[in-house]
């Protein structure tokens, strides 16, 4: 009996093990049917960001912080007006950063698009947007304030946090310093003869309808401000055309010219006779300037340079102005001299006679 209640306690254990690992079988499979009845269905944006990410960059000073917080890298395309560093104009380019096309932007597999206030049109950010890109445009202020906000988001965006930071901390450093530099020399032009502040223009066009040029809510505005300069076009709002008429009542003592606009050799000494520009200060010096458009109009990293040729080129029109008012002193002085000893010529020479007469 004992030979026959073995094999039913075998059975019974076989039997046993085998409703175990069903068990185990049916926890295994209902984990998995639930984990795939939840799936998580990565979008395209997801799909790219688990790789190195995508960028397009639209808008010089957007490519240059991207390049300066070393994610340049990661640059796929960028827009035609990207030119610094080198390393950008080595990328694709899609074309002006206010006029891309969706599908210039798509074809590059894309998986942020990080672009410059004015960057569209606006259908193409949404198109882009809808098409899992993240998409973000910066409308910051045009000043070294907008700039360091720009900075440090772009650097939480490209996982740059600290490299945003201390670049905000050097950009700012040199700023101060610049602004120290161009504060000590003004001091040595005191003088109560003429007024040691500067009046500046920014040119960045010359057409057959008059100048136009950078007024309030610009960078060349932040640049004048910075510095303490006044900037002649600051009653207009962005870039504006002037007439002749107020240039010339308004008298800048330099007149700055964004790059893009000059060509040729004599570019400079033509818009130093411009008919708007040439009976001022500014045109009767030639006292006008060439700044790269980059720095010049652009919220660039390199805003402290901007700023340096500013300075140097204000602080040339006070020491000519300086150099005026001394060879006026030195020719008023003379011509007193000159007067007084035509004076007393004049009265010895009326004394003799008058005492001649006399006797």
């Amino acid at each position: 009996m004992a030979k026959t209640k073995l094999p039913r306690l075998a059975s019974a254990r076989t039997l046993l093990q085998v409703l175990s690992l069903m068990s185990v079988l049916w926890c295994l499979c209902s984990g998995g049917v639930y984990a795939a009845a939840t799936p998580i269905t990565p979008t395209a944006h997801n799909q790219k960001q688990s790789g190195t990410p995508r960028i397009i960059a639209a808008g010089g000073s957007v490519t240059e912080i991207i390049y300066a917080l070393g994610r340049g890298d990661w640059v796929v395309a960028t827009d035609s007006t990207s030119m610094f560093p080198a390393a950008a104009t080595e990328v694709t380019k899609l074309g002006y950063f206010r006029q891309l096309s969706t599908e210039g932007v798509l074809a590059q597999q894309p998986s942020m698009l990080l672009g410059a206030s004015a960057t569209g049109p606006a259908p193409m950010l949404e198109q882009v947007a809808n098409a899992g890109v993240d998409v973000h445009v910066y409308h910051v202020s045009r000043d070294i304030h907008g700039l360091s906000e720009m900075i440090l988001d772009i650097g939480h965006r490209v996982s740059a946090e600290d490299n945003a930071k201390e670049l905000v901390t050097d950009l700012q450093r040199q700023v101060e310093a610049q602004q120290k530099e161009y504060s000590e020399a003004l001091a040595t032009f005191e003088s109560t003869e003429y007024p040691n502040t500067v009046n500046a223009l920014f040119v960045v066009a010359n057409n057959d309808r008059g100048l136009t040029v950078a007024g309030n809510d610009t960078v060349p505005q932040a640049l004048f401000d910075t510095l303490g300069m006044t900037n002649i076009a600051g009653d207009l709002v962005g870039y504006k055309l002037m007439d002749a008429e107020s240039v010339l009542a308004r008298n800048p003592d330099v007149v700055f010219a964004a790059g893009h606009m000059l060509h040729g050799e004599n570019a400079l000494n033509s818009l130093c006779s411009h008919h708007a520009i040439a009976a001022t200060f500014a045109g009767q010096h030639c006292l006008v300037k060439a700044m790269d458009s980059s720095i010049g109009l652009g919220l660039s990293p390199r805003f402290a340079i901007a700023l340096k040729a500013v300075a140097e080129h204000g602080l040339r029109a006070l020491s000519l102005k300086a150099a005026n008012t001394v060879m006026q002193e030195s020719a008023s002085q003379v011509h007193i001299a000159q007067r007084t000893g035509l004076d007393k010529n004049t009265n010895t020479d009326n004394n003799s006679h008058d005492m001649g007469r006399f006797e």
